[in-house]
């Protein structure tokens, strides 16, 4: 059996720190203070998520991480990876297998909370993490884990109110959009959009 995981980000910070972030390597899990809090409140509540993340951690940069995941795309993974507005976007679709997919999941979430060490003191944001094969943003009702990013550190949120972090989402996610329909008209398409 398969599975279809979206995680999609928008971290407000500097052109200049995120251009930092993607080559700094992607941290341990540590920077995630409640590892074990990953579906806490949200859809898989109650579901066992270990403490142990150890891996899932890499001595790569986000840069050559996401450059591997895009070489590798055949259409089981898209990838949107940008800065826009004042923060970083990211949109990660991906197919995996029953259990593999959580080595996969949880090292896009750490590279993703990476970027808490370069937000400053006006910029942070949040990382989604749901189930769904079209790829489209969620809701509460299944909405698998948020993860708060900024002053340094990321951690996972409970219940709170989605509507302003899912309109701040909606232009990425249209650039996902856009990406997989054109990669299902012509596959020759890249799987991927880099902007560095």
């Amino acid at each position: 059996m398969s599975y279809t995981f979206v995680t999609a980000a928008r971290i407000r910070m500097p052109e200049s720190s995120y251009r930092e972030w993607l080559d700094t390597p992607v941290p341990t899990a540590s920077i995630i203070e409640n590892k074990a809090d990953m579906f806490g409140g949200w859809c898989w509540d109650g579901r066992d998520c270990p403490d142990d993340w150890s891996t899932s951690e890499t001595d790569w940069t986000p840069r050559r991480l996401l450059t591997a995941r895009a070489a590798g795309a055949d259409g089981e993974t898209f990838t949107v990876v940008r800065h826009r507005d004042g923060a970083l976007e990211a949109y990660f679709w991906t197919v995996g297998e029953h259990v593999v997919w959580e080595f996969a999941a949880r090292r896009l979430l750490l590279t993703l909370a990476g970027a808490a060490r370069f937000t400053g003191d006006d910029g942070g944001g949040h990382v989604l993490f749901w189930e769904d094969t079209a790829g489209v943003l969620p809701d509460a009702d299944n909405l698998l884990a948020l993860l708060a990013v900024d002053g340094g550190a990321a951690r996972f949120a409970g219940p709170c109110p989605l509507d302003e972090v899912l309109a701040a989402l909606a232009p990425v996610e249209e650039a996902f959009g856009e990406l997989a329909e054109a990669f299902d008209e012509d596959e020759e398409q890249p799987a991927a959009l880099l902007s560095w």
